[in-house]
């Protein structure tokens, strides 16, 4: 959400600040991935913004856009959201024989190196 947050702020004594702030529902969606390259040893971080929730189409344009650019196979590791799952995400498999789509455990998030971006 794009909603400031102030946790903390100064005033002099006495005097309350006040925040001014148009508060509206909009949010940016990030889907994002980290490359490792298996011979230079370099990491790589790939990203992509969108205005909206990410759905299981979001992910097969991001993953299209990924395999634009290593030559070799490219193995996406994944939670088990459910926009990871689905017929579009199959359907990119078949299409692309060397995307390879692996799962982390069903609730593990300090496994998956993503989520401190």
């Amino acid at each position: 959400m794009l909603t400031p947050t102030v946790r903390r702020t100064w005033a002099p004594a006495g005097c309350t600040p006040l925040i001014r702030h148009h508060f509206t529902n909009d949010r940016i969606s990030v889907i994002a991935g980290i490359s490792v390259s298996p011979t230079r040893g370099r990491l790589g971080l790939l990203g992509m913004f969108f205005w909206d929730n990410i759905a299981q189409d979001g992910v097969v344009v991001f993953l299209h856009e990924v395999l634009r650019h290593p030559r070799g196979h490219v193995f996406a590791l994944l939670d088990n959201s459910n926009i990871h799952k689905g017929f579009p995400l199959r359907a990119s498999c078949r299409k692309f024989p060397r995307l390879h789509l692996e799962y982390f455990p069903a609730y593990a998030p300090e496994l998956n190196p993503e989520e401190g971006i």
